[in-house]
């Protein structure tokens, strides 16, 4: 194991600035997926999962892979094939999925983090390698790096030697090392930190900055649109110019001049407690406690089980009254815990299994037509 203790000499720079392009960058025609999706189909242990919780979905060109509370699957022509601990899993529960330029499949769990390659599972530990801790709660790929996000700090193995750079509150300005998402954009790295809000390392110069709610309130927003919304992250993403803050007490927005600041109250996200958020152009996809919607800062399109076993949506435009309507169909659980969302479709890992939504004019195609951008990473 090769510990590299400086990030220069770790040549993250190199291996990661795509150019030296600026991550605050708007392009002139950001992507723009559909909001509203009209069919739903879904899939449990009836079907081939390992549990029926499932955590996390990476839905690739050709296959489907999930991430359980039991295991982690995956479904090829229409066949789902279960990996567990007997199969080299380092750990039941699998928190995040990431595929890296090889082609090789990264599982981030509760004890470890694994790498799929060829058919067999290579597993990092912290006592045999530089990753901080066992806990890993997110993982991304990015050309030949490969970030872990940790309940002791931040990982990343440069893949091409071997080594591994690590921070973590005494070499950071993380406020404390519980790591719990990550987002990597152009010459950028941002840190989704329990208690401490979002740290952004610049990779070129190493030099970190952090965004903390500054009216340290921690039961309200006491000021709007003043900074990240809370300090308690749940999740970010970065696409196309824009990062997203997902907190257990609501939604933030920045642009790298703005913060903005959305409730479930006032914008129709599907409650304040957000467990997940992926971004696509400037739309996110976010996943809660109480459904999961799709808003682009305009518009919010919720989705919610009805009690007759539909789906109850729920069209939110600023100065406009919610608009509803009703589908036949609709996702396994309101729980939500991790929402990938492509241009026409849309993948949920939900408490009662996994769904998949379409829109019905585009057919139902599956899985997704690639994994750009739905594991943090642009």
């Amino acid at each position: 194991m090769k510990l590299s203790p400086v990030l220069l000499a770790f040549s993250l720079a190199a291996a990661g600035l795509r150019g030296q392009a600026d991550p605050w960058r708007q392009p002139v025609e950001p992507r723009r997926p559909a909001l509203l999706y009209d069919r739903f189909e879904s899939f449990d242990r009836s079907d081939g999962l390992p549990s029926d919780k499932v955590t996390t979905v990476l839905a690739l060109a050709d296959e489907v892979w999930v991430g359980t509370d039991h295991g982690l699957a995956v479904r090829r022509d229409g066949t789902w094939r279960s990996f567990t601990p007997d199969d080299g899993l380092p750990h039941r529960y699998v928190t995040s999925l990431s595929l890296d330029e090889r082609g090789d499949l990264w599982i981030s769990t509760l004890r470890g983090l694994a790498r799929l390659s060829g058919g067999r599972f290579q597993v990092y530990r912290q006592t045999d390698s530089g990753l901080m801790n066992d806990v890993v709660y997110h993982v991304v790929a990015d050309g030949p790096l490969v970030w872990a996000a940790t309940a002791a700090g931040l990982s990343c193995l440069d893949t091409r030697t071997g080594s591994w750079a690590l921070w973590d509150h005494e070499n950071s300005i993380m406020h404390e090392p519980w790591c719990y998402a990550l987002a990597v954009g152009p010459d950028r790295t941002w840190v989704g930190v329990w208690g401490g809000g979002v740290v952004e390392l610049e990779r070129s110069t190493g030099l970190w900055r952090e965004y903390r709610d500054p009216d340290g309130e921690m039961e309200i927003d006491l000021l709007r649109d003043d900074g990240p919304i809370h300090d308690v992250s749940s999740f970010v993403a970065w696409d196309q110019g824009v990062l997203w803050q997902a907190t257990y007490f609501g939604l933030s927005r920045y642009d790298g001049r703005r913060w903005r600041s959305y409730l479930a109250e006032d914008t129709g996200l599907p409650g304040n407690f957000l467990n997940h958020v992926s971004a696509r152009g400037h739309t996110a996809f976010l996943a809660g406690d109480q459904g999961f919607a799709v808003f682009d800062g305009e518009t919010c399109v919720r989705y919610r089980r009805a009690p007759d076993g539909g789906c109850e949506v729920s069209i939110w435009r600023d100065g406009a009254e919610a608009e509803c309507r009703h589908l036949d169909t609709a996702p396994a659980d309101d729980y939500v815990l991790w929402a990938q969302g492509g241009d026409s479709e849309v993948w949920l890992a939900t408490g009662r299994g996994l769904s998949h939504g379409w829109r019905e004019g585009e057919g139902a195609p599956s899985p997704a037509p690639d994994q750009e951008n739905q594991d943090g990473n642009h």
